[in-house]
């Protein structure tokens, strides 16, 4: 009957090397100490120093933040001078009522949630929206209409 050899691998257990001799042999890139950008915290180091220089950010390390999606909320924003070139469709879709000369506008109903600043005003509008940013505010009221939140 033959004798039984242990495997190899638990013949190997506790060695550094595995029987490739020096640490760094038999990585799959030859003795260059890996591949890419393997060793760029160690002895890649003045390619890394020089890089980060010539794109002026950080390569190596952790920075930044990004909010998790379930915090961050969408929304669907309108600008006040888009408002006032548009208002004129949206009373002929249906989404927009005239009333004299103040135009009503529901923008939920337009699709709209956030009423945004830029842009100026030049007619009377009634707005209901979910959210509007103050200045956005006070340009429709400087025009003589006005805003009401939605809860």
């Amino acid at each position: 009957m033959t004798v039984r050899r242990k495997k190899k691998l638990r013949r190997q257990r506790g060695s550094r090397s595995h029987g490739w001799g020096i640490q760094k042999d038999h990585k799959g890139s030859g003795m260059a100490g890996g591949k890419g950008n393997a060793g760029v915290t160690t002895h890649k180091w003045i390619q890394t120093v020089k890089k980060s220089k010539e794109l002026r950010t950080k390569l190596i390390g952790k920075y930044g933040f990004k909010r998790p999606q379930q915090f961050s909320k969408k929304y669907n924003t309108l600008n006040v001078s888009h408002l006032d070139q548009h208002i004129d469709t949206l009373v002929s879709q249906g989404k927009a009522k005239l009333e004299g000369d103040t135009y009503e506008v529901n923008l939920k109903e337009a699709g709209f949630t956030k009423l945004l600043a830029q842009g100026s005003v030049t007619r009377k509008i009634k707005v209901l929206v979910e959210v509007a940013t103050d200045r956005a505010v006070s340009k429709i009221e400087n025009a003589g209409g006005s805003v009401n939140l939605l809860k």
